[in-house]
């Protein structure tokens, strides 16, 4: 079915495939495993489409041949009664079908076969709205009112003032917050602005029954009024072990399947998973990966409790333990890094096979193009091992970067950190030298607001020479540093485009220098090693990535 609906939610406007659901559509459809880390804002749409196209299929097929299987099931038990024993024709014919056990194992051990693992419930709230769109006028969905209310957001009153002095302040002190929140970024908004539901800990269970309206208008109206020709009834919030649908964030999951004790511990609704999907990869990555990797592990483990199982019923794969070959795993995000691959290739064992999508980035594409401050940015390649990279890149800082600092009494440094355990060792670093004990700040995802506050002041007004900013800080809360001249990133962000925004933050710095600090010019210092390939990729391209990282040289220099 080509028809995969417009922007609007139509899905009677008749649409053909796109170029990259073309490309993904038979690796899908073959139940091969997927890593598509070439998602962005533009072609999400296309990809969650498809990927909710495909969910729904494979649930009202199962749940189709489920039922056509019940229902020649229970023909057959009525006519074994009816008949008489003596008949031994009719004894023959109900043998002849009760030996062909195979046709009629057509479930796993439990009810639920897709598990989707989103970062946030706004994130679940729109991958969920595609899929009731697809689903079109004749789906009955029940609970879809709590959903919508637990999953969004309260209606936004900030423009609704009385004519007075203090409403006029809120109104603007409203504005104000507006404004921020806007240069905070679309990407930042999506995920965790005003108009979205952030919360990071949801589990929510969907059931579906196919042709279950046409069923129920049949029994109400008893053949009056128009019939349905194929109606789906969904259930949103039914337990765990009477869904076909899983839609969780993997600290929740984490949560439901580990007990203090052995008897809450209780994975077996995980047993029969057959579609998995991990969607905003690239968010999970900045939240918790760790929580995703202890959920994978859980899958397809073999049920510890019978759970009114039919054992009759369940696919031989299973009962041979082989449940994981024959499961898709499904990656979606926004770009390439070690450790989703490394989980991927991990977890990926469909006999369906696998397919990796990536995207090449054209150097006038790469986002060091925008850069918009006048800098000469140096990237200096750390030699290193994969075992030491962490130790080898904090003995180039202390030995090499951090006595330049010291020596040239260097203000307004902000250090870019994208691994909270490196800031720690560069953080115990600096309290270690004695001439930077007590001249730093520090910003990271576990800083008060009153903390923040008071660094960034210190910062901006130089009573603080240097400030430690770490990387999911800065995804999280996209703070906008005032006061930095100088930028030395300890370690090359994930995401490309926080390059650009940590770079033209230095134009602010230079802005609003006093008469006194007239100093050396501002200055970029970016240390990576060769395993930090598809995150200098992003930044600086394809062709010059592979210059740099294979190249003799190991200084490279770019003037905006």
């Amino acid at each position: 079915n080509n028809d995969l609906g417009d922007r609007s939610g139509n899905v009677n406007q008749k649409k053909r495939l796109t170029s990259l659901q073309s490309t993904i559509y038979p690796s899908l459809s073959s139940y091969a495993d997927l890593q598509l880390t070439a998602e962005s804002r533009e072609n999400r749409h296309d990809i969650h489409n498809l990927l909710a196209l495909h969910v729904l299929n494979h649930v009202l097929t199962s749940r189709g041949r489920v039922q056509k299987h019940n229902k020649r099931m229970k023909e057959l038990r009525e006519r074994e009664a009816n008949e008489d024993a003596a008949d031994s024709s009719g004894e023959a014919e109900v043998v002849a079908d009760g030996v062909d056990e195979e046709r009629w194992r057509d479930q796993g051990y439990t009810r639920p076969k897709v598990l989707i693992m989103l970062p946030t419930r706004g994130t679940a709230l729109a991958f969920v709205q595609r899929m009731v769109s697809l689903m079109g006028e004749s789906a009955h969905i029940d609970h879809l009112d709590r959903f919508q209310t637990e999953f969004s957001v309260g209606v936004d009153n900030g423009d609704d003032y009385d004519d007075n002095d203090n409403d006029n302040e809120e109104g603007n002190l409203a504005q104000r917050r507006r404004t921020v929140l806007q240069q905070k970024g679309a990407d930042w908004n999506e995920l965790f602005g005003e108009k979205v539901n952030d919360d990071d800990d949801f589990k929510l269970g969907i059931s579906m029954t196919p042709n279950a309206a046409r069923r129920t208008k049949r029994r109400e109206k008893s053949g009056k009024g128009k019939d349905s020709s194929g109606g789906i009834s969904v259930k949103f919030f039914s337990e765990f072990y009477r869904s076909d649908i899983i839609l969780a964030s993997p600290l929740a999951l984490k949560m439901a399947t580990s007990g203090d004790e052995d008897k809450d511990y209780d994975v077996d609704f995980l047993s029969s998973i057959e579609v998995c999907l991990v969607l905003h990869a690239d968010v999970l990555l900045m939240q918790n990966w760790d929580h995703v990797t202890s959920c994978l592990n859980e899958l397809n483990q073999q049920p510890t409790k019978t759970n009114e199982t039919d054992f009759s019923r369940v696919r031989n794969y299973l009962l041979a333990g082989q449940a994981a070959y024959w499961k898709q795993l499904v990656f979606v995000s926004r770009l390439a890094d070690p450790f989703i691959m490394s989980t991927f290739k991990r977890h990926a064992k469909s006999v369906g096979g696998r397919l990796k999508l990536r995207r090449k980035v054209p150097a006038d594409e790469a986002t060091v193009c925008d850069v918009l401050t006048r800098v000469r940015q140096v990237f200096q390649r750390v030699p290193c091992s994969i075992q030491t990279q962490g130790d080898d890149r904090l003995k180039y800082f202390g030995e090499k970067v951090l006595p330049q600092i010291v020596r040239l009494r260097q203000k307004h440094t902000l250090i870019y950190i994208p691994s909270y355990f490196d800031f720690v060792s560069l953080r115990n670093l600096l309290m270690k030298a004695d001439t930077t004990a007590s001249n730093f700040v520090s910003v990271t995802e576990y800083s008060r607001v009153s903390e923040v506050s008071r660094g960034r002041a210190r910062f901006n007004q130089g009573r603080k020479a240097i400030m430690l900013y770490t990387g999911r800080a800065h995804f999280f809360l996209r703070h906008g540093i005032k006061g930095a001249r100088h930028l030395i990133l300890f370690g090359l962000p994930e995401h490309a485009e926080f390059y650009p925004e940590l770079m033209n933050m230095l134009m602010e710095g230079a802005s609003g220098e006093s008469e006194v600090e007239v100093e050396a010019p501002s200055s970029c210092l970016a240390l990576f090693t060769k395993y930090d390939a598809h995150a200098l990729e992003r930044i600086v391209g394809t062709k010059h990535c592979e210059r740099m990282v294979k190249g003799e040289k190991s200084t490279f220099l770019f003037c905006s």
